[in-house]
């Protein structure tokens, strides 16, 4: 996989919030997101910008809890350059500085994508909620019900990165 070399890291700041409420909006059916029946909004947690020659190239947004680091919405713009693996790594690094022991997230079941991209990372299958996504569907109802490759959305499945 060629890494991107253009590619630079920052931190999220507030000038980044209009397009980032755009692209929630566009993307993601809307602020706020929820897991496993919790609301969260990005431009309230801390934030990774992967940035090239054409701009934003993905971004991280992550919450630390005490010793866990949780991912909570993660997209990558230029697939396939290394653009996720360096977001992943830039995160490893802050939740290390911060003493975290681990790294975790929730996917649902149709993002093949992001479970092969996380498994071949080191991150585990460690939990699977079925049909979990009700709950989430009755606090924010714009949340598909056939996502990636026609697959209907039903499962929230987690993995971890034990650091």
């Amino acid at each position: 996989m060629p890494h991107n070399q253009m590619l630079k890291t920052r931190s999220y700041i507030s000038h980044d919030a209009q397009w980032l409420e755009e692209l929630m909006n566009k993307d993601w059916g809307g602020l706020p997101l929820v897991i496993r029946g919790e609301k969260y909004y990005p431009p309230q947690l801390d934030g990774i910008i992967a940035e090239n020659e054409k701009g934003v190239a993905g971004f991280l947004f992550f919450d630390i809890r005490g010793k866990d680091c949780e991912i909570i919405v993660f997209e990558v713009f230029d697939k396939f350059k290394g653009t996720g693996t360096i977001l992943l790594d830039k995160l490893k690094d802050i939740a290390k500085e911060r003493h975290c022991s681990r790294i975790y997230l929730m996917t649902t079941n149709d993002n093949l994508d992001a479970l092969r991209f996380y498994q071949k990372r080191g991150l585990h299958i460690c939990g699977v909620h079925v049909d979990s996504v009700k709950i989430s569907r009755k606090i924010k109802p714009t949340i598909g019900m056939v996502g990636d490759y026609d697959i209907p959305v039903r499962d929230e499945i987690d993995l971890e990165f034990i650091l």
